[in-house]
């Protein structure tokens, strides 16, 4: 077993005790996409497909994928951070921590601009809002 799939089996079993309601199907690709991009360390989809444990028929195959899954309805951002963003915040405001948000912005072209609003946990920023 590789690393990806191993890394996507860690990830499955998080990701089936968080969302049990999510299609089983979608929680296995979900986790081989986040395995193959904590093993490559990118977001890129060209990058991430060659990572990819399939055996596609074709090279290209394996882009078209990820690409579907991405896009596919029931993955939904908001709803996916949910959890992640309320236990952060609980576990703050009893202790009386403050509870920094950080406001950032990335451009995504000429005309089009993204506003992301996250909680600073530890090092790391979680997406809240964009």
């Amino acid at each position: 077993m590789g690393t990806v799939n191993k890394l996507a089996e860690r990830v499955q079993n998080s990701l089936e005790e968080i969302f049990p309601q999510l299609r089983q199907t979608v929680t296995r690709k979900l986790s081989l996409a986040v395995g193959a991009m904590l093993e490559g360390q990118t977001p890129n989809p060209v990058e991430l497909s060659k990572l990819l444990p399939l055996q596609p028929k074709r090279p290209d195959m394996r882009e078209q994928w990820l690409r579907r899954l991405l896009k596919n309805s029931l993955l939904n951002g908001t709803v996916g951070m949910k959890p992640f963003a309320t236990r952060e915040l609980s576990k703050a405001g009893p202790n009386r921590q403050p509870i920094l948000l950080c406001l950032a912005q990335s451009d995504l072209g000429n005309r089009i601009a993204l506003l992301i609003i996250s909680l600073r946990v530890g090092g790391r920023a979680l997406p809240l809002a964009w």
